[in-house]
């Protein structure tokens, strides 16, 4: 029997968006019936190779009464606002992350979703990565003993090249780059394979972007068991894409293609290669998306994952401009 597709309206289609419009098209269980772009050419494209309608305006694509479900693909500062209107006309909704700006936003749609009985899910895809997914099946065995310390590092060299979009470098629109839109994946994952983030401490700086924004963070994140994580995440930097989990057994590495597993006292390793993966966490999440939708579940990423990853980012910038520990209730508080 044919699989029935949820009908999708998805908004933000260049850069990133073509990533999470590949995915849906590779779902196999979301059908692409309308799209919205700030910039017509971008949404001409995809009409052209989807045949999908292309709406006017971000509320036409809202109100499209074909649609069961939109996909937000755009800056963080318009997330909540969007989401309210989407919401008002009954769509379920997929928002990239974070979740949005603000705590009090991120609440509000979590209650509002709550509300209406619809599905609310974020973007949160680093942990679906076949590496993590591998990570954590070790973890739940004991394979490193017990986990005394974590290192991690997301980098790019974004604030460096030309074509970094304006809002990414507004520190109203997008508060403590890059933790804000790199760091945060893996606050996420930690999560997941671990536990959720405790306390806080940060640091940022601007060292080479213009507009004295902060493009080099460096946190320390206590774990709710007390596990120490510290985390760095720069825009000015060569690309870094790592973590490192340490136990009481051994060590283990996870880049985005391969694993390692050390053994304290042993020569014995595990490697093992994902670098054939491509985009497949994308497709997973989206089509979890469709699954949730037509199944009536909450997605594993859904609005309280978004919340606690963004009271990290929260806590970070409070802690930058006190100079203290801020623990993750507070700011939820």
């Amino acid at each position: 029997m044919k699989e029935q597709k949820t009908s999708i309206g998805l908004v933000g289609v260049a850069n990133h968006g073509t990533t999470i419009l590949n995915a849906i098209l590779a779902s196999g269980n979301l059908h692409l019936e309308t799209c919205y772009d700030t910039e017509p050419s971008a949404s001409e494209q995809v009409r052209t190779r989807t045949g999908c309608r292309v709406a006017g305006s971000y509320e036409e694509l809202a109100a499209d009464t074909k649609i069961q479900a939109v996909v937000l693909v755009t800056p963080n500062h318009v997330h909540a606002d969007q989401f309210r209107k989407a919401i008002s006309f009954g769509k379920h909704i997929f928002v990239e992350k974070p979740i949005s700006n603000t705590i009090p936003e991120a609440k509000e749609m979590i209650t509002l979703a709550k509300k209406s009985g619809h599905v609310l899910m974020v973007g949160h895809n680093t942990r679906r990565r076949r590496v993590f997914r591998r990570a954590k099946q070790l973890l739940d065995e004991g394979s490193i003993g017990a986990i005394v310390s974590v290192e991690a590092n997301v980098s790019r060299s974004v604030g460096l090249l030309p074509g970094l979009p304006p809002w990414k470098a507004d520190p109203t629109k997008c508060p403590l780059l890059p933790m804000t839109q790199l760091g945060i994946h893996f606050v996420d994952t930690i999560s997941y394979l671990l536990e959720p983030v405790k306390s806080v401490s940060c640091i940022a700086t601007n060292i080479a972007m213009p507009g004295d924004v902060y493009d080099s963070t460096a946190a320390v994140l206590q774990l709710e068991s007390g596990v120490p994580f510290a985390l760095t995440s720069c825009y000015v930097s060569p690309d870094a894409y790592f973590i490192k989990i340490y136990g009481t057994k051994g060590s283990m590495l996870c880049h985005a293609t391969h694993l390692l597993v050390e053994w304290l006292g042993s020569t014995n390793v595990l490697e093992e290669d994902f670098a054939q993966e491509g985009s497949a966490s994308y497709e997973l999440q989206m089509r979890e998306f469709g699954e949730c939708i037509s199944g009536g579940r909450q997605p594993e990423t859904g609005g309280q994952e978004g919340l606690l990853a963004l009271a990290a980012i929260e806590a970070m910038s409070l802690s930058v401009t006190s100079g203290r520990s801020i623990t993750i209730q507070e700011v939820l508080k």
